[in-house]
């Protein structure tokens, strides 16, 4: 019992050799080369403003969607509270620009006819996939720079149904965008 004392202190001294700090507030502590804390931003960015997303209209045949996926982008980076998000570009330091690029949804599961030959071939899986490209944009002396893009980022939802496939489609994009506004997020706020 009386070793536990010079054991904990040993490897206390252990995991603390090399360590970094920085004293200023909200400074990373580094721990053995892993840096423990809120990651330090390239950008000069507190107020992002994020228009309306784009697409590509030969690829994504779903204008519908722009505004739900706008919406759904601006929710994750509200939750991440990393940016303040900011309704109009005057109010912004920044601005993030999304273009949809792509857009699938496929089957990838069938009834097989040892399963119910009168099924056979029939789609009971299927996978939404949604890309995009992202570019932030810092705003330097009142004009939009980019400062970083993202080619083809993706977000995915796979499924199982047996429900009308024209809402089963709509839901499953939906949830594929949802993911893509998560990996967006992700994108923008875990540049290293």
């Amino acid at each position: 019992m009386k070793l536990f004392p010079l054991i904990a202190g040993a490897l206390l001294l252990t995991l603390t050799t090399g360590c970094e700090r920085d004293h200023s507030a909200d400074a990373p502590i580094t721990v053995l080369g892993y840096t423990l804390g809120s990651p330090q931003r390239e950008d000069n960015i507190k107020k992002l403003h994020i228009p309306r997303i784009s697409y590509v209209p030969d690829k994504v045949n779903e204008p519908h969607l722009l505004m739900e996926v706008t919406n759904q982008i601006i929710s994750e980076f509200t939750k991440e509270q990393t940016y303040e998000v900011v309704p109009t570009a005057e109010e912004a330091d920044g601005e993030l620009r999304v273009q949809l690029v792509d857009l699938n949804f496929r089957p990838t599961q069938f009834v097989d006819k040892t399963q119910n030959a009168n099924a056979a071939g029939v789609a009971t899986a299927f996978r939404a996939i949604v890309y995009a490209n992202i570019t932030m944009y810092e705003y330097q002396d009142g004009e939009p720079v980019a400062i970083w893009s993202r080619s083809r980022v993706r977000g995915k939802y796979d499924l199982l149904t047996t429900d009308d496939i024209s809402q089963t489609r709509h839901q499953a994009i939906l949830l594929a965008c949802a993911d893509l506004a998560q990996h967006i997020c992700e994108q923008a706020v875990e540049r290293w």
